[in-house]
């Protein structure tokens, strides 16, 4: 965080050089941190584009893999593979071991699905 706003007031930081020494030196110093200002300024606005990277609303519009089918009668009748991790799965349609799925919502620590080719409509899909 500090460096974050060290890197932000670079411009104002540097203004001094013009004190302490000849314009002449002075004069590259100065460019230098201002290139470095703009890199920085660059990479943060990128940074503030991406998409959330972390919790429920990455996973929204992610494919996933049914790993298998629950035969108990209760509770969540599927279990996907998501990002490496099981998941507890419901949906409409009837799925069987490997069909591929789209994730249209995180309900606590279930996922609700629809079928691959169901949701191709689906906005924000992604694989």
């Amino acid at each position: 965080m500090i460096l974050m706003l060290l890197a932000m007031l670079a411009p104002v930081i540097g203004a001094p050089v013009f004190w302490l020494l000849p314009f002449t030196q002075a004069l590259p110093i100065y460019l230098v941190l201002l290139l470095l200002f703009a890199g920085t300024m660059w990479a943060m606005r990128d940074a503030m584009k991406r998409p959330p990277m972390t919790g429920a609303g990455c996973l929204i519009g992610r494919t996933a893999i049914v790993v298998s089918r629950s035969t108990l009668g209760y509770g969540p009748p599927y279990v996907v593979r998501l990002l490496g991790e099981l998941w507890s799965a419901y949906c409409r349609d009837s799925l069987h071991s490997g069909d591929a799925v789209i994730i249209v919502s995180v309900e606590g620590n279930r996922v609700r699905v629809e079928r691959k080719g169901n949701a191709e409509g689906f906005p924000g899909s992604r694989s």
